[in-house]
Parts: structure tokens; sequence; C-alpha cells
């Protein structure tokens, strides 16, 4: 900066003591400046005005323009403070800056680049902002056999040997019936593999898995997480260089032991009107081993139907509420069923990995 004051009468084209900025999007920027004379000494700027101006590199458009708060006007130092608001409308890009002195009827610029110059360049970046990463599917495990009763679909010759009768109870867990499910094979890029997933009415427990190889061993790198009723969206993060992972699902109701005896699921079947709509829930089999109240959903050609369900302290279905009554219900050949209700504890979607 030019000394107005009176002692200095030459001027001086040397290199000032100025630097390329850097000013990032996302954050607010607070820029330190100390203004000197010819001499390099501080200059007094008691009674001045600094306003900080953003604009492009050709010096053609405005981009921004702040009033600077003056730190120690004895020794020639103030801020410019650019909120991260302000920053948002403005493209990340290599742009320039210069700063102008109000003192009474007098306007200077101050001089900033390397051959004193009026401007000095300033990159604006979006250096915080993280590059957009697409996040990877995993297959959603199919938990629908170890959640509720039987096999719902194919003919009696498909089903497993412990659910010949697809329409009944299981009475007592099965040790050919696997209890825990995976996803495909997770290939982690970084030390930190974040996993997000989206529960429905899911009762049941979460973890990570890693091994050597798609052959090798399987060890459990997080604990599990248990969940009960929950839905919404939730994240996992797995911290360290693995070679693979996976997710391990086990909603079993069979595998509850809640007060120290096996689960069984319940059953319940849909009261529907002539008009198509639920009107009732009758349960048929209380079950028990429930650790939060299952999830309640109907299947058929209507839609809209909910319903909340309740248990007692030892996991028994007692009571479902009908919320919803949902319409178009109709009659299905060749049962003739108009609704079924569907019994579970719950299950994943849209899981995504990156």
């Amino acid at each position: 900066m030019i000394d107005t004051g009176g002692d200095y009468f030459t001027m001086r084209y040397n290199p000032v003591y100025a630097k390329k900025l850097t000013i990032n999007k996302g954050v607010d920027n607070v820029l330190l400046f100390e203004f000197i004379n010819q001499d390099e000494k501080p200059v007094n700027i008691t009674g001045s005005t600094m306003v900080f101006r953003l604009v492009d590199q050709a010096g053609v458009e405005l981009m921004n323009e702040t009033e600077m708060t003056i730190l120690n006007a004895q020794y020639g130092r103030a801020k410019v403070t650019l909120p991260a608001g302000v920053l948002d409308a403005i493209r990340a890009q290599p742009a320039s800056y210069s700063i102008t002195r109000r003192s009474g009827n007098l306007t200077e610029a101050v001089f900033v680049d390397a051959q004193a110059g009026a401007r000095a360049d300033v990159d604006i970046m979006d250096s915080v902002y993280p590059e957009f990463y697409p996040s990877a599917e995993c297959t959603i495990p199919t938990m629908q056999l170890s959640a509720q009763t039987g096999s719902p679909s194919g003919s009696p010759a498909t089903y497993p040997d412990w659910a010949r009768n697809p329409n009944a109870v299981i009475n007592s867990w099965s040790p050919i019936m696997n209890t825990e499910y995976y996803t495909s094979f997770i290939v982690p890029t970084g030390p930190l593999t974040t996993v997000q997933m989206d529960l429905v009415g899911y009762t049941g427990t979460i973890k990570a898995q890693w091994a050597e190889n798609y052959q090798s061993s399987w060890h459990n790198v997080t604990d599990s997480t248990l969940y009960l009723n929950k839905t919404g969206t939730v994240h996992m993060n797995i911290v360290g260089y693995y070679p693979i992972l996976r997710l391990c699902f086990n909603n079993s109701v069979y595998t509850t032991g809640l007060n120290g005896q096996l689960g069984n699921p319940a059953q319940v079947s849909a009261l529907v009107s002539d008009e198509g709509v639920v009107v009732g829930a009758t349960i048929t089999g209380q079950g028990n081993g429930y650790l939060a109240p299952p999830l309640i959903e109907f299947v058929g050609d209507g839609a809209g139907a909910r319903a909340e369900a309740f248990v007692d302290a030892n996991g028994a279905l007692t009571t479902i509420n009908i919320l919803d009554g949902g319409s178009g219900y109709r009659p299905i050949p060749p049962t003739g069923i108009q609704a079924t209700i569907i019994v579970s504890t719950g299950r994943i979607e849209n899981i995504l990995y990156r």
C-alpha cells in the first residue's frame, strides 16, 4: 500500500509481499491481511474503510464484494470473512481478488500482486466437497423361511424336508434350516467402508465379517447390532483394510431364545368385507419368542391395508390393530382368499456400500 501520510514521496514498484490465495467452498473462509508501505513497514489505516472484492480471472465479473474488518489500525491489520453460504453461488475456478481503501474523499487501490498491480490470483476450490463416488449394490438376502412360517410358493416337491406342509407352524427349530443370511461380497477400496441399508420392521441382528478369499473362513469384524422393529435407513462403518467383506443378518424368530424358549412364528388370518376392505385379523396361532412386535403385511389384489401388532412378555402375539383397511381385496381363484396376512420379523432393502 502506498503510504500517503507524508513521510514517503518516492514510489518504488518493487515486488510486494503477497501470495496466491485459496478459498475453499463449503466452509467459512477468514482471510487475514497486513498492509505495508514501500519500506515494508506497517501502514496506519486508522479511519480507513477496506473493501475486498472477488472478480473473475478476466476482471470482468464481480463475484463478491465484502467490507473488511479492521483488527489493528496502527499496524495495518484487517480481515475479511467469506461465509460458506455466499460461496455456494460461486463456481470453483481460478479467479482474482482486489482490495480498495477509502479514507475521507480518497479511494485508492491496494497493490497486491508481484508487479504492484491492483489484482492478485486466488483459486476458488471445491476441495472440502469430496468428489462424488457412486455406491455399489449388494444382493439382498432372503430371510423369509427363517423369519416367518412355511414355504410361500412352489409345489410341495420343492419344499425342504422340514417344510413339506407349507401352511403348518414349525413347532421347533430344525438344524437343517439356516437362520443366518449373507449379502454378496464387498471388496473394500479404502480403509473405511460404509454400508447403507433400509430396514422395514426389522427385528434381529446385523454384523460384518471378513475373509481372505471366497473359500476361506469368515471372521467377525464388527459386533452384532440388535434392532427391534426398526423401520428406516441405517449405516454401518467398517474400519480397516480387508480382502473381502459381507454382512450377516439373523432375524429368525426360532433363535430368539426369549425366556429360555425357542421361538415359533405366529399365524394370523384376515377378515375382509364384501367391499374388499380389511376389517379385522384373527390370531390362529400366537407363536412366541418375538423380541418386538412383528411386522404385519397384507398380500392380495388390493392395496393400502396396514396394521400394528402387540406382544406379551413371552413374545407371543396378543393383538393386531387394523390401522387402514385398504381397498380392492377381492377373492383370488382358485382358493377364493381375499387377503393373506404375513407375520414376519421384517426385512432388509436397498443395500449400498462404498
